[in-house]
This record gives C-alpha cells, structure tokens and sequence, in this order.
C-alpha cells in the first residue's frame, strides 16, 4: 500500500487527484447511514458530509490529517499484504566484531596478553549481570574459546576468540567481503597444524563472537502512527485499540493456522513502501516534471549533496569543528551509489569553527561548477 501521495507538497499533481479519486469510490462503498466522514487537514474524521463532492472539494483544498494512511474509518480493516511479500523481515544482531571499536579497546597493538587482559575480565564481569539463561550459556562460551589456545603448543596470546576478533576487524578496516574472508580464512587454516580452532567460514567466526552483539528489539506500530505494540497492556494485541487498523498485512487467501502445521509468520503493517531511494522521493518526481528533457535521458547525473561536521581529532575535549562536503551519484543501484568508492569530497571546509549560516559562502566555487555542468557542460 504506498500512499506517499497522501502527503505530496503538489496536490495539483495528477498522483494526487487520482488518489483522492481512491479514495471516494472506497469511503462512498462504505457509507455510514448515507454519510461520509471527512479526513481533511481540518475535520479529521470528526465531520460527516452526505456528498461525496464535499469531501473531494475538501481534501484538494486542505489535504488530508496527518497519520491516516490506512482508511480504518472508510472501511478498511487493515493493510493489504501484496502478492510479492513473502516472511516477515529477519533482523540480526549488530555485529561488534566489525567496528573499529575493537581496534582501540580490545586489540591491543599486537603485543600478548595475560588470561586476565581486558577481554577476559569483561567476559567475567558480564557473567555477573544476565539473568538470561541462553546469554549466560553463549558467554560461558566465550570464556572458553578466550582460554583455548588457537592450535596445540602455539604461543601464550594466541587463543581462539582473540585470534578470530583480530581478523573480524582486520576485514572490517579493509572492506574486505564474506566470501574472500572465507576463503582466507579456509588458506589460514590450511597452514597452521592440524587440530586448530580457526573458524573456516565468516559466518562461524561471527558466531564465535555472537554474544558481544547487541540484540535488536523490534517493536511493532500501528500503520496511523497512533501507539507502538510494547508494553503488557498492548504487546499482544491483534489491532490498534485507536483506529482498529490491523497489526499485520491482510492475506487475500487467508485461511488462518492449519492444526499440524507451524503458523504462518505475519508482516507487520507499519513494513510498508518506505523510502528506500531518493528515487521512491516526491522531490525526485518534482524535478521530473519541471525538467522533463533531463529526465528523459537517463545519463544524465543525479548528484546527491551532503555535508556534516567533524572532530578530526578525536577528542571530546577538543570543540575543533571541520566539515567534509561530498557528493554521491543516485543514478546508480541502492547498493552501490553510497560505496565510498562511488562518492566524491569536491570540498572540504577547514575549522576550527563550523559554518553555520554562512556555509553557503563556502559552497560557492561547488555551486559555480555545478552549475557550469547544468548549463553548458564539460566535454569528455
């Protein structure tokens, strides 16, 4: 169900009208003693019209009320679940292995350690503090593998869980992806001696240090943003106690659970077709329609602008303030165009005082260019 046109900054658009259009012919099939009530800016669900013309000539004026994307009091009961959505999404831990976290706290700068190095004393203090059976069981493991020698008679700091968390940030700092860090990782084991704890795949590496994860809760919410499911009084509750929308996308061919057979897993309702891409943006169609020549060709460049402050110091102590100014290419796929690789700095504004206001000032010799490319061109 994608209703970004509900909020669309044109309502002149023809997205717009043809929603609104949606809409009527589903509220005037679901007509309440012959009137309709009204989810404009202004009414909001409070004011019933018997003409639907009223509610049309309402809705092009003022728009809609916010956070009513499903139509609960014009009929439905819930957000239809499409022919292409399967499982609910699955969501894992945050993987610490990979952050340059550890490259400062827990690495070391390579030189051995003690059974008591700092790794080891976490591990033993965290022990004291989860009730949770299954983390306590996962830590207890950690433990073990932070006191078994990577291979028989090898040197004192060479255990298995230090070892594998040297490499984890290793491949974290170089890029490096699963599949060459698995085959590595199977070289490595190949060359030390025979009886060695090395993991063979990236996957059982990351489960060697599973429980340094954090966990990630995930909390439903109503798709009219009215409550998020948490809490004893709501957590177990099939539908919004405000709005009566379903917790969960409808199936067409719902027939329930089967007795013999394992329940069917059900999306949320608020997993919807979110922004995933400045394309999927109204601004992104804004620009299609006032220059409807460059979006026709689709080599022309779409430059994505940003900038952001930074301490390059690294200190808290320090209020030095320098602002790196980069530019990314959106005609490229999702999983490519924010690779650093794909992202150019054509500026970077020095401190030790940020910009603020005046940041338009630095941006002028970027804009000057930006321009030249809009209007003339550069020849390649």
């Amino acid at each position: 169900m994608n209703r970004q046109w509900i909020y669309s900054a044109d309502r002149r658009s023809q997205e717009y009208i043809d929603g609104v259009h949606q809409f009527i012919s589903i509220a005037k099939s679901h007509m309440n003693s012959g009137f309709i009530r009204c989810p404009c800016f202004d009414c909001k669900n409070q004011k019933e019209y018997s003409s639907s013309r009223d509610i049309q000539s309402q809705l092009m004026k003022r728009g809609f009320m916010p956070n009513y994307v499903c139509w609960t009091k014009h009929g439905e009961s819930g957000v239809m679940l499409r022919d292409d959505e399967d499982d609910e999404e699955e969501f894992h831990n945050v993987d610490y292995a990979e952050h340059p976290f550890f490259a400062d706290t827990m690495m070391g700068d390579g030189e051995d350690v003690e059974e008591t190095d700092a790794l080891g004393a976490m591990l033993q203090g965290a022990e004291k503090y989860y009730d949770n059976e299954n983390v306590r069981k996962k830590l207890e493991r950690m433990m073990e593998d932070h006191k078994t020698p990577l291979y028989p008679d090898c040197k004192e700091g060479h255990k298995k869980l230090r070892s594998t968390l040297e490499l984890l940030q290793w491949k974290a700092a170089n890029g490096i992806s699963d599949k060459a860090f698995t085959q590595l990782l199977k070289l490595i084991k190949e060359f030390l001696p025979e009886g060695n704890k090395l993991p063979e795949t990236t996957y059982e590496a990351k489960e060697v240090v599973c429980p340094i994860g954090l966990e990630v809760q995930k909390i439903h919410a109503c798709p009219n943003d009215c409550i998020l499911y948490r809490g004893k009084a709501l957590e177990d509750l099939e539908a919004c106690p405000v709005c009566k929308a379903s917790r969960y996308k409808i199936r067409r061919d719902d027939s329930g659970d089967v007795e013999g057979e394992p329940p069917r897993k059900r999306i949320p309702a608020k997993e919807d077709d979110m922004l995933r891409h400045p394309a999927d943006g109204s601004q992104w169609r804004k620009v299609d329609r006032m220059y409807p020549k460059f979006a026709e060709d689709a080599r022309n460049i779409r430059f994505g602008l940003s900038t952001d402050g930074m301490n390059p110091f690294s200190e808290m102590s320090s209020s030095h303030s320098t602002w790196p100014v980069t530019l990314c290419m959106y005609n490229l796929p999702p999983w490519l165009c924010l690779k650093r690789k794909f992202i150019m700095m054509p500026a970077l504004i020095q401190g030790p005082k940020q910009p603020g206001n005046d940041i338009d000032v630095y941006l002028q010799p970027l804009v000057e260019e930006l321009l030249e490319l809009w209007t003339t061109g550069v020849r390649m």
